[in-house]
């Protein structure tokens, strides 16, 4: 049972792309063995900056015999009336290797058909996995691929050489115009130069010899204890925040050093000098029991120790340069009040087509007020929400962000303290582009939460009413996270906003300042449409709610995400319920019977049967009770309410002809059940629901 190890070399990745391709080649490679009926142990994936390792232990020499069944066409068509194959026949059978008398039939549901028992033999595991690596390379997808040379092979960066060996055996294969072998690349820098790995057993350690750490868990290891020991030194600690998991795929010989810096740039604002240590240079900031930053850092180094002192110092100097112009810049900025500013975004572009951050301000100014008026901002909130506005882009002409572009609003906040702004506004500002990305916290004041949604809502909508609209992976814009943040930010905003309300005048808004590209009703839907994938996203992958729940709430409304989730939440607990299946029969067939049904006034008077009193008296009993349910967002008792009719429907369904051939009463039943109908609603869209 020999190992099998597939080293792809490459120039230099970027971390970023490691995670996923990791996963795409381990889930890749599980299920190529499984297609190829190679039986085998654990899959794992190792990875350096300059290569992606595939590792499975204990491989199947040789293939497993397998008989598998193709059906073809049918007898009818495979044989004409004397029983000769016809021309469907003989091609089919062709195509599985077999001549038309190989055929069998057997019957099926569907009647008679013609089969073909096609029997694949033992193979050697070499042979087989020769002709399917190939193809498991070149469908690794990446945020961005690239080709090189003549070759059609797209890749994350260009590849310079393939490693295959099953044991003590190369897999020989070509990929694009490179052929595979034994030879692997070893540390740029400590052992340059292509070697030979004697078997597949010996690759971790044949890599090692040659100064490279390939598993990124004993990188990681080393890291970590490095930084620790550094830190522990000088009584101080790391400052990670996610640098250690991208300094992991950046070495493949980690040495770590410890630099420091003349103490009077601590006057600088603590986020400058993190952005020039943690973004800019990649060093790790430390900070005392206090949690304040001392002037020092660590560094890592991708190779060993030699000459380590005059590496420090390269790297204090390159910071110190940084600091320099960074404490020029600050001083500059502090000689004007952030206020001052905002007439200096007539400057900066947003977008071609929709003008400069000063239009931008003027849009949010509006969409603000709504949301605060939602939010039930008292009076002192809703200026202080009006002037977080006027300030939130400013910070856009200063020097420190136009150097540091990731210090946007983070730096607002600073100036604003500076300027003397209230810690509210300021607090605002700094929050108000959060969440980032995935997985950054949201704003934690409602000041800050109410900016951001608008924010990020005229982003959407703004850049939608020009056309500018995210298509497969390309998001220019970054739309996908803004709505993301919008869906974060709803989930737990209270009192909740009305979404369709702000994006109608986020889109009023726009409309005064360009050309729609598309009718306004045309652009709302699609940007209702766009934050409604990643409510329906969430909804199954964060909380499990199975499909077809998820679509039965959003096809309901999702003007209220918080309520929407709840909804999705309550209706999947109920799912389990033995009443759910009969209550969804129930409220199916109420919305099918008036899905063409304008709308009209009940009229109890015109009721002929009892069973229209006992439905109309009991919708009307319900009615209050689901009210107080929905305003206290308990769905699961909602469901229970809504379930309770189940019983009176059926009933009513039974005794009743609600297609009446007299108008008045057809048309008066037909409103009965739409009133019906439009109860269920406010818990889901029950035709939606797959009743099985």
């Amino acid at each position: 049972m020999p190992r099998l190890v597939v080293e792809i070399g490459t120039e230099e990745l970027p971390p970023r792309f490691f995670p996923s391709a990791m996963a795409q080649l381990q889930e890749g490679a599980a299920a190529l063995l499984e297609r190829l009926r190679l039986t085998h142990g654990q899959v794992h994936v190792l990875g350096t900056p300059r290569r992606l390792a595939l590792v499975v232990e204990n491989v199947a020499a040789q293939q497993a015999a397998a008989v598998r069944e193709e059906r073809g066409p049918s007898a009818k068509v495979a044989f004409d009336k004397e029983g000769k194959p016809t021309k469907a026949a003989e091609g089919f059978a062709r195509r599985h290797g077999l001549t038309a008398p190989d055929l069998v039939v057997k019957q099926t549901d569907g009647g008679e058909y013609v089969f073909a028992v096609v029997h694949e033999p033992e193979a050697p595991a070499p042979q087989a996995l020769a002709a399917a690596l190939p193809d498991l390379i070149s469908g690794l997808s990446f945020p961005k691929s690239m080709r090189w040379g003549s070759t059609a092979l797209r890749f994350g960066r260009p590849v310079r050489w393939v490693l295959a060996l099953l044991g003590e055996e190369v897999i020989r294969f070509r990929l694009a115009d490179l052929q595979s072998g034994r030879e692997a690349r070893g540390h740029p820098v400590l052992a340059d130069g292509m070697f030979p790995v004697p078997s597949a057993e010996e690759y971790e350690g044949a890599l090692e010899r040659h100064s490279v750490i390939v598993d990124p868990e004993r990188r990681r290891a080393a890291l970590a204890q490095q930084l620790a020991d550094l830190a522990e030194a000088q009584d101080a600690a790391v400052m990670d925040d996610g640098l250690l998991e991208e300094t992991v795929y950046l070495v493949e010989w980690p040495t770590c050093g410890l630099g420091s810096f003349d103490p009077a740039f601590l006057r600088l604002p603590r986020p400058v000098l993190v952005e020039e240590m943690r973004h800019v240079q990649s060093y790790f900031p430390l900070q005392n029991a206090a949690g304040e930053l001392i002037p020092g850092f660590i560094a890592v180094r991708d190779g060993g120790g030699a000459n380590l002192e005059g590496i420090i110092r390269g790297w204090e100097h390159v910071l110190v340069a940084k600091l320099i112009d960074a404490s020029f810049f600050y001083e500059q900025d502090l000689k004007r009040p952030l206020a001052e500013r905002v007439e200096d975004l007539r400057g900066v572009v947003f977008q071609e087509k929709l003008g400069t951050m000063y239009e931008k301000v003027v849009r949010l100014r509006r969409i603000a007020e709504v949301a605060a008026g939602q939010m039930a901002f008292g009076a002192v909130d809703i200026a202080q929400l009006a002037r977080a506005v006027l300030l939130a882009k400013a910070d856009l002409t200063t020097e420190v962000v136009t150097d540091m572009s990731g210090l946007q609003g983070t730096m607002g906040r600073e100036y604003a303290l500076a300027s003397g702004e209230p810690a509210e506004v300021a607090e605002a500002i700094g929050e108000h582009y959060r969440p980032r990305f995935a997985g950054d916290a949201i704003p934690q004041t409602q000041l800050g939460r109410g900016l951001a949604l608008a924010d990020k809502l005229d982003n959407i909508t703004a850049l939608f009413a020009v056309g500018a609209i995210p298509s497969g992976s390309a998001d220019p814009y970054g739309l996908r996270r803004d709505a993301a943040g919008v869906l974060n930010i709803g989930l737990v905003l209270a009192p909740p906003v009305h979404l369709g309300d702000l994006v109608d005048e986020a889109l009023a808004e726009v409309a005064t300042q360009v050309e729609l590209s598309q009718p306004a009703s045309v652009i709302r839907a699609s940007v209702m449409d766009f934050i409604g994938q990643r409510l329906d996203t969430y909804l199954r992958e964060e909380l499990g709610v199975r499909y077809d729940l998820a679509d039965a709430v959003l096809s309901s409304g999702f003007d209220d995400l918080g309520a929407a989730a709840a909804r999705a939440h309550a209706l999947q607990a109920a799912s389990a319920e033995p009443e759910f299946l009969p209550a969804v029969m129930a409220a199916t067939r109420v919305a099918n019977i008036v899905t063409n049904f304008p709308g009209g006034e009940v009229d109890p008077s015109r009721f002929q049967e009892e069973s229209e009193r006992t439905l109309w008296s009991a919708y009307q009993a319900a009615v209050p009770a689901a009210e107080a349910q929905v305003q206290g967002r308990d769905y699961t008792a909602l469901f229970r309410t809504l379930a309770s009719l189940r019983g009176i429907i059926d009933r009513y369904f039974e005794d009743v002809l609600v297609m009446a051939e007299d108008e008045a009463v057809r048309s008066n039943r037909l409103a009965t059940v739409s009133a019906v109908n439009q109860l269920m609603r406010r818990l889901a869209d029950f035709t939606k629901v797959v009743q099985t």
